[in-house]
């Protein structure tokens, strides 16, 4: 029987890194950010409606202001739900669809742990927490990425004890990726 991972937690804290790994075991890759951004880029009724929520004087191409788009979603909570509403319900027809046409194991890279629901198939959630300064740190490694970007998206997040109460398994990831891949590599056996 096919398995598919979730991998959330929040900014920063060490889920690309974790899809990574999984990958070496022959998981189909989902990276929600890449696919929300292929979907926003190929329909234009999503584009019109963002123009619209940002107020832009001009409906967007092919050259989507993602920078604005950040700082709009990180001003406040109302902007990031608005967001959300336009993308999330195309995103996840789009996901469910993926899913259904293969028979491949999936690891899907999900920051946004509330939305998941919305994943019609049975899935094993994976919630890798780090420290705030240490997440910080991994953030602000990315090119562009800086504290303040950093601190309004940290305060969008659900809290910790949200994302252990939601996730069937919890990886602390402060040490080194060693200890978090052992970790990983004991879910993965656990749940074959």
């Amino acid at each position: 029987m096919r398995k598919i991972f979730i991998i959330t937690g929040p900014i920063g804290s060490g889920k690309s890194s974790a899809c990574r790994f999984l990958r070496k075991y022959d998981f189909q890759y989902i990276n929600s950010d890449q696919l929300a951004k292929h979907i926003i880029k190929s329909d234009k009724i999503i584009k019109k409606k963002i123009s619209k929520l940002l107020k832009l004087d001009y409906e967007l191409s092919e050259r989507i202001p993602w920078k604005r788009i950040r700082n709009f979603i990180s001003e406040n909570i109302n902007n990031k739900r608005n967001y959300d509403a336009i993308v999330h319900s195309i995103f996840y027809k789009k996901l469910n669809r993926l899913i259904s046409k293969s028979k491949n194991n999936f690891v899907i890279e999900i920051p946004l742990l509330e939305t998941i629901k919305k994943i019609k198939y049975k899935k094993i959630i994976i919630c890798i927490l780090a420290n705030e300064k240490n997440r910080k740190k991994r953030f602000m490694k990315n090119k562009g990425k800086n504290e303040l970007q950093f601190n309004c998206l940290n305060k969008l997040q659900k809290n910790k004890k949200f994302y252990i109460m939601n996730s069937d398994h919890v990886i602390y990831n402060d040490k080194s990726i060693n200890t978090m891949t052992d970790k990983l590599i004991s879910i993965i056996k656990t749940n074959q």
